[in-house]
C-alpha cells in the first residue's frame, strides 16, 4: 500500500514537471516571437514617418517656388505696364543697385545708366509703347513661349518675356518743320519693334522682394509700322556709336 501510494505521489511529481517545463518553453518560444515582432511593426513606423516628412519638404519647396514665380512674374508686369504708360522715372525702382540693361548695342550699367536709358534715351523716343506685332512679322511659336527658372537656392532666377513694342527716337534735324513737331510732342522717328526680354533676377535677402540685375533686349525683327496700317516693311536702326558723356543718353559701353 506504502509502495502505490509512493508510486502515485512519483507520478504526479513528474506530471507537475512536465507542465512546468511545457509552459517554460511556450513562454520562451512566445518571448522570441514578440521580440521579433516589434521591431518588424517599428520600422514601419519610421519608415512612413520619414516619408511624410520627405512629402511634407517636397510640397513646401513647391509652394516657395510658385510663391517666388508669382512675385516675378507681378515685376515683370509692373515693368511692362510702367514702360507702356511711359512713367520711367519709376521703372528705376525695379533694377538691383548693380543692375545693366543691354540695349541697341549699348550697355548701360547701375542706377545711373538705368536710368539714363529709360528717363532719357527711352523717354525722348517715346519707346516702349506695347503695340501689335507689325503684319508679316510675327514671332514664331517657339520664340513666343515665355521661360521662368528658379535658382536652387531661391536667391535667383532668369527669364526670357517676349516683347512687342514700339521704338522710336528724336528726328536729328533742325528744319522749321522738325522743330514745329517737336512742340506738339512730335518730331520723332518711330517703328515698330518684337523680340524676347532676356532678364535675371536677384532675391532681397532681407524682405524677400525681387529686382532685376540684368535685361537684355534680344531684338529679332523691326519694321517701319504704326498701328492701324496693313502694310509694314523690314528696317534697320543703327546702333549706338558714342558712349556718355559725349553722348548724354548713351550707353556705358557699347558692345
Amino acid at each position: 500500500m506504502d509502495n502505490a501510494r509512493s508510486k502515485t505521489v512519483s507520478s504526479l511529481k513528474q506530471a507537475d514537471a512536465g507542465r512546468r517545463s511545457f509552459m517554460w518553453k511556450v513562454g520562451a518560444g512566445m518571448s522570441a516571437v514578440l521580440a521579433a515582432a516589434v521591431p518588424a511593426v517599428s520600422k514601419p513606423v519610421i519608415s512612413n514617418d520619414k516619408k511624410l516628412k520627405g512629402n511634407v519638404d517636397r510640397l513646401s519647396r513647391q509652394l516657395a517656388v510658385l510663391e517666388n514665380e508669382k512675385s516675378i512674374r507681378k515685376l515683370h508686369q509692373r515693368f511692362e505696364y510702367l514702360i507702356d504708360k511711359g512713367v520711367y522715372s519709376e521703372v528705376i525702382g525695379l533694377f538691383s543697385d548693380d543692375a545693366e540693361v543691354i540695349y541697341n548695342g549699348g550697355v548701360f550699367r547701375g542706377k545711373s545708366g538705368v536710368k539714363r536709358l529709360f528717363c532719357g534715351h527711352f523717354s525722348t523716343g517715346m519707346t516702349g509703347k506695347r503695340i501689335d506685332s507689325a503684319p508679316g512679322f510675327h514671332l514664331n511659336s517657339d520664340q513666343q513661349q515665355d521661360a521662368l527658372e528658379i535658382s536652387p537656392d531661391m536667391k535667383s532666377a532668369k527669364a526670357g518675356f517676349t516683347y512687342s513694342i514700339q521704338a522710336g527716337t528724336p528726328i536729328n534735324s533742325d528744319s522749321t518743320l522738325v522743330k514745329m513737331a517737336r512742340i506738339q510732342g512730335e518730331g520723332i522717328m518711330k517703328w515698330w519693334e518684337g523680340g524676347v526680354y532676356e532678364l535675371s533676377y536677384l532675391k532681397n535677402t532681407k524682405d524677400g522682394s525681387w529686382k532685376i540685375k540684368r535685361l537684355e533686349y534680344r531684338t529679332l525683327a523691326r519694321a517701319d509700322y504704326k498701328p492701324g496700317r496693313a502694310y509694314a516693311k523690314s528696317i534697320s536702326v543703327p546702333l549706338f556709336s558714342n558712349v556718355y558723356p559725349d553722348d548724354p543718353t548713351g550707353p556705358d559701353r557699347l558692345v
